[in-house]
C-alpha cells in the first residue's frame, strides 16, 4: 500500500452528536476542531482494482496508456488455492471498497474489514481490492536461502511479485486490454 493505509481516520461533526463530562455536555462550539477517530487496520498485501473499466479519467489520475481487465474471481479462487497450500493462516478477501465521507463513522472497527474503507475523495476510482492477510502469529515468510523475509518492514514498503515459467497460465486472469485512444 502506498498510501497512509494503515490506520483510517473519521472525521466526526462536533454539532451531530453530544459529548459529556461526568453527565455535563460540553458545547460544541468550545471544541478547536471536530473530534477525529482514528482506527487502524490489518495491515496486508494488496492489488487494488476499478470496477470503471476503459476510463479516461483513470488514464489521466494514474499517467497511463493501458487498461487491462483482470479476471478478479477467477484471480481469487487461484490465489486462495495457491496460498492454502504453501502458507498456512494466510487468508485472501476480495471486495468492493467502501467510501466514506466526513461525519460518517464505520459500521466497523473490525481492523481487517477496514482495509476495504478509504475517503470519499477516491470513490472516482471504484475500487475492488484483493487483500492477502498473513497470519499475525509468524514472523514472516522463509526465503529460498532460508532467511526469514518479514511481513513488515519501517524502512520500505513491500511488495509481492507472482512469477510463473510457462506465461501462458498467467493470462487465465487477463479478459480484454485497452489503449488509450490518442487525442
Amino acid at each position: 500500500m502506498r498510501d497512509d493505509e494503515m490506520s483510517k481516520t473519521f472525521i466526526i461533526d462536533r454539532y451531530s452528536g453530544t459529548l459529556s463530562v461526568n453527565g455535563k455536555a460540553i458545547a460544541p462550539e468550545n471544541m478547536s476542531q471536530d473530534p477525529e477517530l482514528r482506527i487502524t487496520t490489518r495491515h496486508c498485501y494488496c492489488l487494488c482494482l476499478s470496477n470503471r473499466g476503459n476510463s479516461e479519467e483513470l488514464y489521466d489520475k494514474f499517467k497511463a496508456d493501458i487498461c487491462i481487465e483482470v479476471k478478479a474471481e477467477l484471480l481469487i479462487e487461484f490465489l486462495k488455492d495457491f496460498f492454502s497450500h504453501r502458507f498456512q493462516g494466510m487468508e485472501v478477501v476480495g471486495r468492493d471498497i467502501t467510501y466514506y465521507g466526513r461525519g460518517h463513522l464505520p459500521k466497523t472497527q473490525n481492523p481487517l474489514d477496514l482495509v476495504f474503507y478509504k475517503p470519499e475523495s477516491f470513490n472516482h476510482e471504484a475500487e475492488f481490492r484483493i487483500a492477502l492477510f498473513y497470519p499475525e502469529e509468524k514472523e514472516g515468510f522463509k526465503s529460498t536461502e532460508g532467511e526469514t523475509v518479514n511481513f513488515i518492514n519501517p524502512e520500505e514498503s513491500l511488495h509481492m511479485v507472482f512469477l510463473y515459467p510457462q506465461k501462458e497460465f498467467l493470462k487465465q486472469f487477463i479478459g480484454n486490454v485497452y489503449e488509450r485512444k490518442s487525442s
